[in-house]
């Protein structure tokens, strides 16, 4: 590990709420990065197991305790207690590769807000807001004034913290630039993901709303925004044989391509095939679909507006990590074929 002076201070937070199953192998991680952090912040919100005690058992890791809030609020407790210029946030059930630090601190520019490791580029409001890019918190570093800057993370549980986070600053003069990528991982915590999913939805659909009002979003395109979310995270549902919460989501759809997954919901449930197959080949044909060029009537700045409109008018769906099938030839008819 090597100690580097002559570039900017790091604290590294960790939100964590009963993870005693994942929380060493994340402190560790941050641990063995080849430049080291200035220092390791864990925000505790209410855990009832062993967490804080297996965290005070590191040293140079400090703990904040506070009562449990949700993730946007213990990230917010981080920022604040944090001496560091750059925040680099990791979730206790991912880990960092050992040279996240070093290779993001590489990226560094006087305009740099956020620097990520997601592989999209570039990353704006635009095709925040319209599904074809993400930001993981386990692989951001940001710079603390702009979190400052934006007023840090949503408190509220009813929105998507990290969303909201990454379109707010995407509006300000900060740029979200992009590292090299798999330089953070899960350790295989897929039930918490598979539990949360139809929370994670409305609370996304929550933040579609709240965003789209304060950029005075046509409540037409908001619908269509977020008529793509609720049929991204019926995707989900269906990859994880959840087929009645899938259902729900698309049903409050309009027609179109919501009719093909509600189908595939339904026949799925029925018959109890190999889900992922059919999954990922649809994913496939719903790259020929495109959305609509919306009316630019909102209130975003000139840049903001047209960077918007250009995404609007590519593939409304978040591309997928999971790739597709070698062939369809085993898939049902019901499937095959039509737009």
């Amino acid at each position: 590990m090597r100690v580097h002076r002559d570039r900017p201070s790091v604290s590294a937070v960790i939100p964590t709420y009963n993870s005693e199953r994942f929380i060493a192998n994340a402190i560790k991680s941050v641990l063995a990065q080849t430049i080291e952090v200035d220092e390791i912040v864990v925000v505790d919100d209410g855990s009832s197991d062993r967490t804080v005690e297996l965290v005070s058992a590191f040293q140079r890791t400090r703990v904040i305790q506070r009562p449990n809030g949700g993730p946007g609020a213990a990230r917010n407790t981080g920022i604040h207690a944090a001496s560091g210029e750059w925040i680099a946030f990791l979730d206790s059930d991912d880990v960092w590769a050992p040279q996240k630090t070093e290779v993001q601190l590489g990226c560094f520019t006087p305009d740099a807000g956020v620097i990520h490791a997601n592989g999209f580029n570039p990353i704006h409001f635009g095709n925040l807001w319209h599904r074809q890019a993400h930001v993981s918190p386990s692989g951001a570093l940001v710079r603390k004034q702009a979190l400052l800057d934006v007023g840090c993370f949503e408190d509220s549980r009813a929105v998507s913290d990290d969303l909201t986070l990454w379109l707010k600053i995407s509006l300000t003069g900060w740029r979200i630039v992009k590292s090299e990528t798999e330089l953070f991982s899960n350790q295989g915590n897929e039930q918490s993901f598979s539990t949360n999913e139809s929370r994670m939805a409305r609370m996304e659909l929550t933040t579609i709303d709240m965003v789209g009002k304060r950029v005075n979003c046509q409540l037409e395109e908001m619908e269509r925004v977020k008529q793509a979310c609720r049929i991204e995270y019926a995707k989900n549902l269906i990859a994880c044989e959840r087929w009645d919460e899938a259902a729900q989501f698309l049903q409050e759809c309009t027609p179109g391509l919501a009719s093909r997954w509600l189908s595939l919901a339904g026949f799925l449930k029925v018959n109890r095939l190999a889900r992922f197959s059919l999954v990922r080949w649809l994913q496939s044909i719903d790259a020929q679909y495109k959305s609509h060029m919306c009316s630019g009537e909102c209130s975003l700045p000139e840049a903001e507006r047209r960077q918007c409109m250009e995404s609007c008018s590519k593939p409304y769906f978040r591309p997928q990590k999971l790739g597709h099938p070698q062939g369809s030839a085993a898939l049902p008819a019901l499937f095959k074929g039509g737009k």
